[in-house]
């Protein structure tokens, strides 16, 4: 039977039914809504028309921009037939869009909205669903498998792609055997790609079963950036004797799985994907490629096997996890919380055998641990071969560094002998020790300025100078560290007359950098503004003096790289001031040679301060004192070239030492002695030229290598203008 009906315009010719090969209907335009019945082959296209419900037997239903209104029927039924959907809209009071008997449904930038379901797939039917919004609501009437889903999978597939949405009133998505078809119709499939599933009240996705129990069996894909979402906290919810393959990659989840005793899920995580939220009752959950899991309560898995996985059991704050296995293998890492003070922490418990190579990424602190605690046991094993290993080969906590240790068939955290500061109490240590290097590197440069003023005519002037230099602090000084500094120094002198000799006074106020190296990624920087007041006197006879008092505001950062790779800061800032005094006398040994013996003295005193990590480590440094004598000499030449000019090259030698041994510094509630003390010896160069009547250029080169420090080099450049 072949019947063709068209509408155009106002012009209506209409039928409800087409049968048999080759019968086929295109509505276009307005018409009045008239539902459709197909079968035997027949077809049906809708283009820009609107239609009640359509009922398609073994045949083809095409809609492009069409309407589609459904009252209690399915809006557009399916049986052993095909469907292609393009912009369009179904609805329905009852379901609005159902595939069934082996039929497939291709719908594209489409919107369904039903009444208990969105969408129906059964009978090992298949849908495909591209930038499509599925609505499925509250029908008030429940039944076995819950009014208001958006989708119904009843032994069918769905492939659901490129931005779609499925949103049940109570579930996204219901997956259920189908008990009339026998063994071989209860299996389902359902994939999402880039696509978002949400249970308003309910599971996101729910794996239900029917009175007698008869299992679902279903496949469960969740790809690329594709969520989850359920009202209740649960992304996937599987009754009694479901069997479930749920898999997810490349997207992130958050809720919790939840599976009914008996039944059998497999979950796998894979491909950079993660999931917030816990797991109960799980068989086999595999966490591979970059995958991570994070609980968010106590959890539980029959088998765990990890392939560079990672699970982090999420404690903190006083609230603690426990995850509990029969088997754990492969390789990955464990990240577990701790509080060590009040000996609790995650935990891994696994009843049977735990076999592979494990890392643990405890969480690390600046809090110590309490006095008389009991090692606290963060792994359980039934047995097996497992290694287990901390991340970044140890853990920080508090003031001192803790290893795993192996117990029996339990891992512990114990104190590692030798009392191993960690990272943050190197960095605490460091700072309160360099702010004397840090003065002293400053002042250099000013001591080597007034050794310039004795050389050149008694004038007033302006002078810039800019310098840098390395220290390697000794761990014997109580912390091993590098500091390179670098800084500049202005300042403006004057002469004044006295009888038997000359004087010069001035002033000088400048900025330095120093950035510390505590090895491993932990790092300080001091910044240093200081200002003060200089004289210098010459006598007739070669003697002379020279004064310096020099005041400091350091601002000091710490940036604490800790052994799990989380970092910390903390910073304050501190006051410093010392004053220097030098005497000697420059002897003349003829054909402009000179020796020049000297004896100095300097004294410094910088501010204790107390401040915190934000890891929680307290720090409390007291004052720090230095008090340095230096004896040496320097030689040099005078040269005058032919224009006048006149260059000066030295060559110094020093013996300092530190007398300062009482520093103290508390890191928590453990004293350290940190001090520079001991002796050095110091070598040095220098070149000061008198290129013109009014501007002088200099510089000089050390070196010095001590008990506890070594500078191996020192640089300083420096210009003056005279008036």
């Amino acid at each position: 039977m072949l019947s063709v009906f068209i509408w155009q315009g106002v012009e209506e010719v209409c039928a409800r039914s087409l049968e048999g090969p080759g019968a086929s209907a295109t509505v276009t335009g307005t018409a009045p809504i008239e539902s459709w019945s197909l079968a035997d082959g027949a077809s049906l296209n809708v283009v820009g028309g609107s239609t009640g419900d359509i009922r398609s037997m073994d045949s083809s239903v095409d809609l492009n921009n069409a309407t589609v209104s459904g009252a209690a029927n399915p809006g557009l039924y399916l049986g052993n037939s095909t469907a292609t959907v393009r912009g369009s809209t179904i609805s329905s009071g009852g379901t609005a869009l159902n595939v069934n008997q082996g039929s497939t449904a291709q719908v594209f930038d489409t919107t369904i909205s039903g009444v208990g379901r969105g969408v129906n797939v059964a009978g090992a039917g298949h849908v495909l669903l591209s930038n499509t919004s599925v609505v499925g609501n509250d029908d008030g009437q429940g039944g076995f498998l819950g009014g208001g889903t958006g989708m119904i999978l009843v032994n069918g597939n769905a492939t659901v792609t490129d931005g779609s949405r499925l949103v049940g009133d109570r579930h996204g998505v219901t997956i259920s055997p189908d008990r009339f078809n026998g063994d071989d119709g209860r299996k389902s499939s359902l994939v999402l790609d880039g696509s978002h599933v949400e249970g308003k009240t309910g599971s996101a996705i729910k794996v239900s079963s029917y009175i007698d129990n008869r299992p679902a069996d279903v496949t469960i894909s969740v790809n690329n950036q594709s969520t989850l979402v359920g009202g209740n906290g649960v992304i996937l919810e599987v009754e009694l004797g479901g069997k479930v393959d749920f898999n997810v990659a490349n997207s992130a989840l958050a809720g919790d799985i939840q599976v009914a005793e008996g039944a059998h899920t497999a979950v796998t995580l894979r491909d950079n994907a993660s999931l917030h939220g816990a797991i109960n009752g799980v068989e086999q959950l595999n966490i591979e490629n970059g995958a991570a899991w994070t609980l968010d309560k106590d959890s539980s898995a029959q088998a765990l096997t990890l392939n560079n996985g990672r699970v982090n059991l999420g404690g903190g704050d006083g609230i603690f996890h426990q995850l509990s296995l029969e088997s754990l293998s492969g390789n990955g890492i464990f990240g577990l919380g701790t509080d060590l003070a009040a000996g609790q922490g995650d935990k891994l418990v696994i009843s049977g055998a735990a076999t592979g190579s494990h890392l643990l990424a405890i969480q690390n602190t600046g809090a110590d641990v309490a006095k008389g605690k009991d090692p606290l046991a963060v792994v359980h094993t039934g047995g097996g071969d497992a290694q287990f290993g901390a991340v970044g080969g140890q853990v920080d906590l508090g003031t001192f560094v803790y290893d795993l240790q192996k117990q029996g068939d339990d891992w512990f955290l114990v104190q590692r002998p030798g009392e191993v500061v960690t990272p943050g109490t190197r960095s605490v240590l460091a700072l309160f020790n360099a702010a004397p290097t840090v003065w002293y590197g400053e002042s250099t440069t000013l001591r080597s300025r007034m050794g310039e003023l004795r050389m050149g005519s008694a004038t007033t002037g302006l002078w810039s100078r800019a310098y840098g230099s390395r220290q390697d602090i000794s761990s014997s000084a109580g912390v091993g560290y590098q500091q390179q500094q670098r800084g500049l120094t202005l300042g403006a002198d004057a002469p004044v007359s006295i009888a038997n000799g000359q004087a010069t006074f001035g002033v000088m106020a400048g900025y330095s950098t120093s950035d510390l190296d505590m090895q491993g990624g932990t790092k300080g920087t001091i910044d240093s503004y200081h200002a003060g007041l200089y004289g210098t006197w010459l006598g007739d006879d070669g003697y002379y003096m020279d004064a310096m008092l020099k005041a400091n505001r350091f601002e000091n950062k710490a940036n604490v790289r800790m052994s799990d790779g989380t970092q910390a800061k903390g910073d304050y800032s501190n006051l410093g001031l010392g004053v220097t005094v030098e005497a000697g006398r420059r002897l003349d040994l003829g054909e402009g040679l000179f020796a020049t013996p000297f004896a100095q003295g300097s004294v410094l005193r910088v501010q204790g301060k107390d401040y915190s990590l934000d890891n929680g480590m307290k720090a409390q440094g007291s004052s720090t004192d230095s008090l340095l004598g230096k004896v040496g000499s320097q030689v040099g030449r005078t040269y005058t070239l032919g224009n006048g000019s006149t260059f000066e090259p030295t060559l110094k030698a020093a013996i300092a030492h530190e007398f300062a041994s009482g520093n103290q510094a508390r890191v928590n509630a453990n004293r350290f002695s940190n001090d520079l003390s001991g002796t050095r010896g110091e070598l040095g160069v220098g070149i000061a030229a008198q290129v013109s009547k009014n501007i002088q250029l200099y510089g000089d080169f050390d070196y010095i290598k001590g008990r506890n420090i070594e500078q191996p080099w020192g640089l300083s450049l420096g210009a003056r203008i005279s008036f």
